[in-house]
């Protein structure tokens, strides 16, 4: 499995950045902050906006500013990568939108089945929350879902983490980035008291490991940012079709 040849390595100030600056945003600090100044700015101007369209608009910007955040970091290695992902382009291309695509379901299909046999709902709190937002909101989630999001995560989580933890032991590195990206998606349903949710987390987690397999696999982070583009968007079609 595990690729001798990957060579992506994370430049220090990445890594710092990501610890003290990045994770805190995604964790916490972010969404309180941008959700404060769009309430202060609603209720200055006079502005008209329910709960559900607040939330649209934040998760757009939330990822805006997380791209800005990831693509300065990593710029030289996305050039470099993107690059390289033209010279063996159908390989990469099969792998991120046939292969990838497969084994992500494939394994959803096993983590669902984990969640339920755990007492777990057909779905998280996460993904009923993006379905009631894209259907008030279907160009703005479609865009932050299909586009935005497998960019800044695949940056995040595979570009930054797993190539970071792969340089102290490539098993843990896939095992961590799986269990940090499945964590995301369920942190905030945790965070407010559901520990229950904690179920969820298995779908997510097999993704992840999923998303780092093609990563190492092809050494080119753009194959599971095709692979996570192409599952969000199938996931958007049965949400708005």
């Amino acid at each position: 499995m595990f690729n001798t040849s990957f060579s992506r390595r994370v430049p220090t100030q990445a890594k710092w950045m990501f610890i003290f600056v990045i994770l805190p945003l995604y964790m916490y600090c972010g969404s309180i902050i941008l959700s404060a100044l769009f309430k202060f700015l609603i209720l200055h101007f006079h502005l008209q906006a329910d709960y559900t369209q607040l939330n649209a608009y934040l998760n757009l910007v939330f990822d805006l500013i997380l791209l800005l955040l990831a693509g300065w970091l990593l710029k030289d290695s996305m050039i470099e990568q993107f690059k390289d992902f033209k010279k063996n382009i159908k390989n990469h291309m099969f792998y991120g939108c046939v292969v990838g695509v497969l084994l992500i379901y494939a394994c959803q299909i096993v983590g669902g089945l984990l969640t339920l046999a755990l007492g777990g709902n057909q779905s998280s709190e996460n993904q009923q929350f993006i379905e009631s937002i894209s259907t008030s909101y279907p160009v703005i989630m479609i865009f932050v879902s299909c586009v935005l999001a497998p960019i800044v995560e695949e940056m995040l989580f595979r570009g930054i983490v797993f190539g970071w933890l792969y340089e102290w032991n490539p098993k843990m590195a896939h095992l961590i980035s799986a269990f940090i990206f499945g964590f995301i998606h369920i942190m905030s349903a945790v965070m407010n008291g559901n520990i229950s949710e904690w179920v969820q987390i298995f779908p997510y987690f097999l993704m992840g490991f999923v998303l780092s397999y093609l990563y190492e696999k092809q050494n080119n982070i753009y194959v599971p940012i095709l692979s996570h583009m192409m599952n969000n968007m199938i996931s958007m079609c049965l949400v708005l079709l």
